[in-house]
C-alpha cells in the first residue's frame, strides 16, 4: 500500500508533467525561468547554499556576479524539469537528433581495451537525457543512482531513465554489480559531484580547497583495469545538448593501490571542475559540497 503521501506527491508530479508537455517549449521555458528566478529570489536555506558554495568557487566574482550564477542555475534546473516531462515518450531518434556527441573517439578507444569503462560525471545541463541518450548512440551504459524515497515516482522515474537501454543500480554496495558491468563491457557511470561522508571518503581539491569525495570509482577502475571517461551533458540552445567526452584520466602507479585512488580521484575532481568552469550556470550549487574542508577557516554553511 502507498502512503496518501506518496499518492498526492505523484498526483502533483502527473499533473505537472502533462502541463509541461501541453505547453509550446518556449512558453514552457519562460514560464520556468520566471519561477525558478522568482524561487531563487525568495532565498531560503537552498539558496542560502548557492551563494555560499559560489564565495568558495568564485572568491574573485563581485556578489553580484555570484548571485547571478545562482540565479541562472535554478533556471536550468526548471529547464531540466521540462526536458524531463517533455522527453518520456520520445524514441532515439527524437533524443539524437537534439543532442551533438563530442569526443565520442575517447569512448571507443577505451571501450576497446576490453575492461569495462567508468564513466565520470555530474548534475551538470540536462543530465537526465544523457542516460537515455547514451543507449541510442550505441552505448552500454550502466548508471548508479540513488533511489527516490516515493516508490511511485522512483517507479515512474526508473521507466523512463531505462527506457532506451540504460542499465540503474541503487549506488548502496554496488561494487560487485559495478564490476559485474565492467566485466560485460559496459560503461558504468557515476555522478561524483556531491559530498561524500568523511568516513568514506577522501579530501582533494576542488575549486582550490580538498573536500570529501568517494574513492569508489577510482578503486573499481584499478581493480577492474578500467579507464575513467569524463563526460559532461551540457545545453547549447533551447532544444539542444551537447554530450562531451574528454580523455581517459591518467592511471597513476605508484605502488599503493590506496594512494592511486586517491590521486585518481582527485584527477576525476579536476575534469569535473573544468565542466562546471566552462559553464557554470548549469551546474547543481545548492548541495554542502564543501563541508568539512580543512582548507577552510571557517564553515561556509555556519548559520544557515
Amino acid at each position: 500500500m502507498y502512503t496518501a503521501r506518496e499518492l498526492a506527491e505523484y498526483a502533483a508530479f502527473r499533473s505537472g508533467m502533462a502541463a509541461l508537455r501541453a505547453l509550446p517549449l518556449a512558453q514552457a521555458q519562460k514560464l520556468g525561468a520566471a519561477a525558478a528566478r522568482r524561487l531563487f529570489d525568495l532565498g531560503g536555506k537552498r539558496v542560502a547554499y548557492v551563494i555560499a558554495n559560489l564565495r568558495v568557487a568564485f572568491p574573485e566574482l563581485s556578489e553580484a556576479a555570484r548571485s547571478q550564477i545562482g540565479r541562472e542555475s535554478y533556471v536550468h534546473f526548471a529547464w531540466n524539469l521540462i526536458d524531463v516531462a517533455r522527453s518520456a515518450s520520445w524514441g532515439p531518434e527524437q533524443l539524437i537528433a537534439r543532442v551533438e556527441v563530442e569526443g565520442r573517439e575517447h569512448v571507443d578507444a577505451a571501450r576497446a581495451k576490453g575492461h569495462g569503462v567508468i564513466g565520470l560525471t555530474l548534475h551538470l545541463g540536462s543530465f537526465e537525457m544523457s542516460m537515455r541518450l547514451a543507449p541510442a548512440i550505441g552505448l552500454p551504459v550502466t548508471v548508479i543512482g540513488r533511489p527516490l524515497t516515493n516508490r511511485l515516482l522512483r517507479r515512474a522515474m526508473l521507466a523512463q531513465r531505462t527506457s532506451t537501454g540504460a542499465e540503474l543500480l541503487l549506488h548502496r554496495n554496488v561494487a560487485p554489480q559495478m564490476l559485474r558491468a565492467l566485466h560485460k563491457g559496459r560503461v558504468v557511470t557515476v555522478l561524483n559531484d556531491q559530498y561524500t561522508r568523511r568516513s568514506k571518503g577522501v579530501f582533494v581539491p576542488f575549486f582550490g580547497v580538498r573536500v570529501s569525495t568517494s574513492p569508489g570509482p577510482a578503486l573499481i577502475a584499478l581493480r577492474a583495469g578500467a579507464p575513467i571517461i569524463p563526460g559532461a551533458f551540457v545545453r547549447i540552445g533551447p532544444d539542444r545538448h551537447r554530450m562531451v567526452f574528454r580523455p581517459a584520466l591518467d592511471v597513476p602507479d605508484t605502488g599503493d593501490r590506496r594512494r592511486d585512488a586517491e590521486l585518481l580521484t582527485a584527477s576525476g575532481n579536476a575534469a569535473l571542475e573544468a565542466f562546471i568552469r566552462e559553464s557554470p550556470e548549469q551546474w547543481m550549487w545548492s548541495h554542502r559540497r564543501f563541508r568539512h574542508s580543512p582548507d577552510l577557516p571557517t564553515d561556509p554553511y555556519e548559520g544557515l
